[in-house]
């Protein structure tokens, strides 16, 4: 089970998958294809982790300064 607490995040990932599946079906995309796709997001994901993460950092830190 995925859990978002943003109702936009959780719009934008499914908006993504379902532009995935969709393609899938019209285009046949291989199953290598479709992982690269799933790939892609997943390295987004974490990019945007790795962002709120710092920024949750620089908040606790100047909060303690």
């Amino acid at each position: 089970m995925i859990i978002v607490k943003d109702i936009q995040d959780a719009m934008t990932v499914k908006k993504k998958l379902m532009s995935i599946v969709r393609r899938s079906h019209n285009f046949g995309y291989s199953r290598a294809t479709v992982l690269i796709e799933l790939l892609e997001i997943v390295e987004d994901l974490e990019k945007n982790i790795e962002r709120e993460e710092s920024l949750i950092e620089d908040e606790q830190f100047l909060r303690v300064s």
